[in-house]
């Protein structure tokens, strides 16, 4: 299976601008795409990752330099199928997790994230086109049925949670053992509060 990872280096994941700054939020998108690729990497197939700006890391992966709007990008990587989309955000993403997502035989496999969008996407027929942004999951969903093509939900709790607030870190910190991105965040201080309601504080 060959592997697409939209990525935003410049400015990234700014809804958590009031837990981290401009350059933690860049190192942190980085870390957390990383463990993305180290999940992928065991997979056979290319992997490429379209990001909007020219990007300084050495991954080991085809990089393609794309500033057109994320469907733009993704419409066009689709006509050659098939392909699987997956957010670089998905700092829980596991091998197990993956493995079954493409062990899937549906046309059209989408893997919900817990705000509606749409976080790994695997197309096998040719004529489907995405519409990210606003509850994509559910545009993805009656876009596949117009078409007439079979589909499947994908229901995983570690491909749902894609890193994008607060809420979202103690996620990462309560499951993310191993991961390179909660270790990044552990190493700027942020510790688990389990006083009443679990939450996240951050040690200076």
């Amino acid at each position: 299976m060959n592997f697409v990872i939209p990525f935003k280096p410049i400015n990234p994941k700014s809804r958590l601008s009031n837990v981290l700054s401009e350059e933690e939020r860049r190192k942190f998108a980085e870390l957390m795409l990383i463990d993305v690729l180290n999940v992928l990497k065991k997979f056979e197939g290319k992997i490429k990752l379209i990001s909007t700006t020219k990007l300084d890391l050495d991954l080991e992966v085809d990089v393609l330099v794309d500033p057109r709007s994320l469907d733009e990008c993704i419409n066009s990587e689709l006509r050659e199928v098939p392909k699987a989309i997956v957010m670089s955000d998905l700092a829980l993403l596991n091998f197990e997790t993956v493995e079954r997502f493409l062990n899937c035989k549906e046309d059209v496999v989408i893997a919900p994230g817990r705000k509606g969008g749409t976080n790994m996407l695997l197309v096998r027929r040719e004529g489907f086109r995405v519409s990210y942004h606003y509850c994509s999951f559910l545009k993805h969903l009656n876009i596949a049925k117009s078409l007439g093509f079979s589909y499947r939900v994908f229901d995983s709790f570690y491909s749902s949670v894609d890193i994008d607030d607060e809420e979202d870190l103690l996620e990462l910190m309560i499951h993310g053992e191993g991961k390179v991105s909660k270790s990044f965040l552990e190493k700027l201080g942020f510790r688990i509060n389990f006083e009443k309601i679990p939450n996240l504080v951050r040690f200076k």
